[in-house]
Formats: C-alpha cells, structure tokens, sequence
C-alpha cells in the first residue's frame, strides 16, 4: 500500500470549552499546520510486527501485564493477533481460548512502560508532540480499539481516539490529567466504511485533536513525561461480540516533534 505523508489542515470545528463537551460539525478555513521533524513512525513495510519497537506487554494491563478484566476488557495479549502484510498492520480478534479465564485474544502495542519487556529501541511522547495514526476500524459491535498514552499510573494518560464499534458514528477523545477534558465527536457519516487520519497534538498550552486533517476538540495542556505510546483492540465486555473474529488495520503511525 503506497504510504501518503498526512500534513493536517487547522480547520476549527469547535473550540470545546467544558469537559465531555460534544463537537459539531461548524469550520471554517485556517492556515495550514505544520507538526514539526519526525520523530517516530511505523509504516508497518515489512512482513512481521518491529519488536524492536513494539512490545505487547503493558503495566496498564493488571494480569501479568497482558490482560485486564478489570477495565472491562475480555482479551488477552498476543504476538499471533498481529500480521503484517502489504505495508498494513491488521490486528485481529478471536475468540479462541488463548489463556486460562480467556475467551478472546486480540493484540496490544507499546513503545514503553513493559513490565520489564521494554523494547530495545522504546519511546516516549513529550509536551508538544503531535500524534498520528491512520486506520480502518473495526465495524462488528463488541470492539474498543485506542491510540493513546501510559506513563505508569495513568495521570498523564491521553487518549488520541476511543472507539467503540456498537455505535459507529463516535469518537471519545480525553486528557485525562488534571486541567485536561473531553470531547465526544459524533461523525455524520460511518466511521468504519473508510481509511480516516486520526491525530492529537499534545499541548503544551492546549490538547487539540484533528479528524483527516480537521480540528475536532480543543482541551486543556499536557505536561507529561515517560509516557509510552499504545495501540490496541479491546474487546468490550459491557457489550460483547456476537462474532467470533474481528480486525481493524493501520496504515500507519507516526509522532512529530516542534523543531
């Protein structure tokens, strides 16, 4: 797959005052923004997941760093949920019994904070950095794939998307740490029927997040350090699969850096 290099535009759809605020769909043309020299990217070319810059293992994952039913999820970590083919990262979902008390596998990525399984070329996100990761979602009901942040205990955690494929018109977007908030983007058309860019600039004076190139939510700053950057699909335990397979896929991911 020929890989496009996505230079988001600044077209304000709302600036969203209040935490869990809802954006709509009002813009208006501005000028062009620039991220910045990059500083990390997988363009998933070649034929297996980068484990030198990727680990499966997370300490936000409270059983033995690889799954957490506490947070509502049903799967279990896995290297096998990851292929890499034709310049496309696909992580699939199964319900395949991977693990004692584990109906499902699916697959999880981190650049950093692995329980001691660190990459040997890990990564952490700063203030200021802009975030981008191009996908398909999932569309079956019952998935909860993420791009977002870890720093060990969650105080700094960002949430570039959250998607739940029940309802395939919306995107929670957070900066969880304090000062931060919220946005709920209800998208007028499907979200799981094409490719879409989804991005966050991470502060350091405001969190804004940008849908194929659009602004869409505007919060507080960002004053993280250490933070890992994670990619996953959950499998939603409030509302769970009625298939027993399921996979979204990544063009690409990638992290700028201010000059």
């Amino acid at each position: 797959m020929r890989k496009l290099l996505t230079i988001p535009l600044a077209l304000g759809l709302l600036v969203v005052p209040a935490a869990a605020a809802v954006a709509d769909q009002r813009g208006t043309a501005g000028e062009q923004a620039v991220p910045g020299r990059l500083v990390f990217a997988d363009e998933f070319n070649g034929t297996a997941i980068d484990r030198n810059k990727w680990a499966i293992h997370s300490n936000a994952e409270a059983d033995r760093c690889l799954g957490n039913k506490g947070n509502q999820q049903l799967e279990w970590h896995t290297w096998d949920a990851l292929s890499v083919r034709d310049g496309l990262l696909t992580i699939t979902a199964r319900k395949n019994n991977p693990e004692p008390g584990y109906e499902w596998s699916s697959g999880l990525i981190t650049t950093g904070q692995a329980c001691g399984h660190e990459p040997p070329n890990s990564f952490a996100v700063r203030p200021g950095d802009y975030i981008e990761t191009r996908l398909k979602l999932p569309s079956a009901k019952g998935f909860w794939p993420s791009t977002w942040t870890w720093n060990g205990n969650g105080s700094n955690e960002q949430d570039t998307y959250e998607f739940y494929s029940d309802n395939h018109n919306n995107l929670y977007l957070t900066n969880h740490q304090d000062g931060g908030g919220s946005c709920t983007y209800r998208s007028p058309t499907d979200l799981t029927t094409d490719w879409h860019t989804i991005a966050q600039q991470l502060g350091p004076d405001e969190t804004i997040w940008y849908l194929d190139g659009k602004e869409i939510c505007r919060q507080g700053p960002y004053a993280g350090t250490g933070d890992a950057l994670i990619l996953d699909m959950f499998v939603y335990s409030k509302i769970p699969p009625e298939v027993t397979t399921e996979s979204m896929q990544v063009d690409h991911i990638r992290v700028y850096r201010a000059q």
